[in-house]
């Protein structure tokens, strides 16, 4: 008898789960002005194409299918592989590291899309207020093994450019936390918000007393407007280059 609350269990959340892989295809047949948050801030439009733009700081990049262009500072619209070239590092430190993100940044629902593969079980859904819309919120957990596999790599590229000190401790079975919250509209059934959040606890040896004992955590928000009705903020000679035909 055990076995069948089980097996309700287990289709509800794969109803959940194909109830957000919807959600998600909705978004990429429609397109969106969207925003992400984390440790770079960029926003832009996406449309079925698929084209997408981005923007972060003063640059400014907009891809057609495999074709990708990059705005600097100074105005000119150049491939990122010439832009990587350019001496800025005086100028501007971020530089680089600004133009790869651009470069390699993806429509936020793809990478939802991705992020669903690690996912293992979630709460029943609930209702809440995202600024002023009404959503369904739908809480996934990532599995165990796949959550500490993103946070190893997450916290060695983080070593590498020195933002964080090689733990002498991870407390992986008892603190690693790991979800993904999506916030869907209970009007129109289109994506808000979702926040893609880990952490785990850390510790660094301190003689003769208690680990010094810290929390490394990543979130990214992403946030989700205009659906349907995007308009790409773009020069006519810009979307020449990329093939993208006028509205």
């Amino acid at each position: 008898m055990r076995l069948l609350p089980l097996l309700l269990l287990l289709a509800s959340q794969d109803a959940h789960l194909d109830a957000v892989k919807k959600v998600l295809q909705t978004a990429n047949d429609e397109g969106y002005a969207y925003r992400v948050k984390g440790r770079f801030e960029r926003d832009g439009e996406y449309l079925p194409g698929p084209i997408l733009t981005s923007r972060m700081k003063v640059y400014q990049s907009a891809r057609h299918a495999e074709t990708i262009l990059v705005k600097g500072p100074d105005g000119l619209w150049k491939t990122a592989e010439d832009r990587l070239g350019e001496k800025t590092e005086k100028v501007d430190p971020e530089a680089a590291d600004i133009v790869r993100t651009l470069q390699g940044a993806e429509a936020p629902h793809r990478i939802l899309e991705v992020l669903l593969a690690d996912v293992d079980k979630g709460r029943e859904p609930e209702d809440r207020e995202v600024e002023g819309v009404m959503c369904r919120r739908y809480v996934l957990y990532y599995r165990p093994a796949a959550l500490k596999e993103s946070l190893e790599k997450l916290m060695e590229k983080a070593i590498e450019k020195r933002t964080l000190t090689r733990p002498d401790e991870i407390r992986w079975s008892s603190s690693a936390r790991g979800g993904l919250r999506l916030y869907v509209s209970r009007k129109d059934g289109r994506l808000v918000k979702a926040i893609d959040e880990r952490s785990v606890k850390i510790a660094y040896k301190v003689p003769d007393q208690q680990p010094d004992l810290k929390t490394y955590k990543t979130e990214m928000e992403f946030e989700f407007t205009d659906p349907g009705k995007p308009k790409l903020q773009l020069p006519k000679e810009v979307k020449q280059r990329l093939s993208i035909q006028d509205e």
